[in-house]
């Protein structure tokens, strides 16, 4: 139903999701698409951005809780709490959610927080360290984590722009695409410096 990717590095947190939005369960591998342009990446303020992959619906629906709260004064630990709140009370679709939040916590250090409804949306927080990425992604109906070993985080070493990773993440995203038709190939960015 989705994919997205997020990296982040100790001065920034960059995410990419592709943009379709498919019918829910998908029958003999032949998904009934619904929308193909649903950004599924949203930049909650200038310090943190959210992104998911699984069942749409259900994620739309813990996502919009943010709304309503005044979100340039929320920091990164409050919107993972209110994620995980509103998360706890929406019934999701056999595909599960998984939510990626990246950016700046209270502290002004850059990290990336994981949760997913696999784990009781119980939050995993890494924090960036100098000289490293954290490299995460999910995707609906493919395993994503050998695609990040093998096309990702070999290419990180060379990355010296932020169109370096995106553009390495657009491919990884587009070689999914290529075999997994809950995916496409239409780019949502969200940035956080």
């Amino acid at each position: 139903m989705s994919a997205i990717l997020a990296v982040c590095g100790d001065s920034f947190c960059a995410m990419v999701s592709d943009g379709r939005f498919v019918e829910e369960p998908i029958a003999d591998n032949k998904p009934h698409i619904l929308k193909d342009d649903l950004p599924k990446v949203r930049k909650v303020n200038r310090n943190v951005a959210v992104g998911f992959a699984g069942d749409t619906l259900a994620a739309v629906q813990v996502i919009n809780a943010l709304d309503a709260y005044d979100t340039q004064y929320l920091t990164l630990e409050k919107i993972v709490k209110i994620l995980r709140e509103k998360a706890l009370t929406v019934t999701a679709q056999p595909v599960g959610v998984r939510l990626l939040v990246g950016g700046r916590n209270r502290k002004g250090q850059f990290c990336l927080t994981m949760l997913g409804s696999a784990e009781n949306y119980e939050p995993q927080t890494q924090l960036a360290r100098p000289g490293a990425y954290l490299i995460e992604g999910a995707c609906s109906h493919t395993d994503i984590a050998p695609l990040l070993e093998q096309q990702v985080k070999p290419q990180a070493a060379a990355w010296r722009s932020l169109d370096d990773i995106a553009h390495t993440l657009d491919a990884c995203i587009a070689t999914v695409a290529e075999s997994d038709h809950s995916v496409n190939t239409e780019y949502f960015r969200a940035l956080v410096m």
